[in-house]
């Protein structure tokens, strides 16, 4: 389990940042909602130890402190918003996710072959491995990232805004791989803008506005929380009506 107590962090000596004790286990998919500015994107990087932090966090009762970077990059993988385009094959940026996994040759070898292969095929770019990066279009490279993030096979997967440059068919593949990576034992957190999908694949939604925790819970239980949601992201959602749909929530108005 990702722990998180007394957690006070943010950037030129502010506290953006406070939080008493969050709690992300293996096998779930937790959503972090809020504004922007609202602290989602800061409380992923203070998870990784990018962001200097007050309190603890611990993994799997071990002090994220205590690990080296190597050691956390095993552990934790992390998909940033901002997502450079190097001159580089997209097939050889997904092996980047298996650097902290190598030994001391630096060679990839057949598992490490297999998990890129896997993470290409997982996101659609099999046939687009050996293509410049440069040449992607925007949704195209987010999912070339989000693939080294797989290749990378941490415990946990932190990913910020992954389905923001992802067209609705993406958005949706997107869902579902994030449900079946939690449920190969994985612990997911997704900070992202889209209520509809965070709703429809989140195990456990966080409600942050201007740092703090104001709402937890089941999706269900967020739902009737019109009055946080419409404050915290000017919008609430309404059961869908329709058995079939994919998401079992969608934006609406007050009755």
């Amino acid at each position: 389990m990702l722990e998180v107590r007394e957690l006070r962090t943010g950037y030129g000596g502010k506290t953006d940042l406070e939080l008493e004790r969050l709690a992300f286990p293996l096998g779930t998919v937790t959503g972090v909602l809020g504004r922007n500015g609202s602290g989602k994107s800061t409380l992923l990087r203070a998870m990784t130890g990018m962001l200097p932090y007050a309190g603890e966090i611990t993994v799997d009762g071990v002090s994220l402190r205590s690990l080296t970077r190597r050691q956390r990059a095993q552990r934790i993988a992390y998909l940033p918003q901002a997502l450079p385009a190097p001159e580089m094959p997209v097939e050889t940026l997904v092996a980047h996710g298996r650097y902290a996994r190598l030994g001391l040759s630096k060679t990839l070898g057949a598992e490490d072959r297999e998990r890129i292969r896997t993470a290409l095929e997982q996101t659609e770019l099999w046939p687009l491995r050996s293509r410049v990066l440069r040449t992607l279009s925007g949704g195209e490279r987010q999912r070339a990232y989000l693939a080294m993030v797989l290749a990378q096979d941490g415990d946990y997967l932190l990913l910020d805004e992954p389905g923001a440059a992802l067209d609705i068919s993406h958005r949706e593949a997107l869902g579902a791989l994030l449900r079946r990576v939690a449920a190969s034992g994985k612990g997911v957190v997704v900070s992202s803008h889209d209520l509809p999908l965070s709703f429809a694949v989140s195990d456990r939604l966080l409600l942050l506005r201007r740092g703090r925790l104001v709402a937890e819970g089941t999706p269900e239980a967020l739902v009737r929380e019109r009055t946080a949601l419409r404050r915290s992201m000017d919008a609430i959602l309404v059961p869908a009506g329709n058995p079939r749909s994919r998401y079992p929530y969608i934006l609406g108005a007050e009755e």
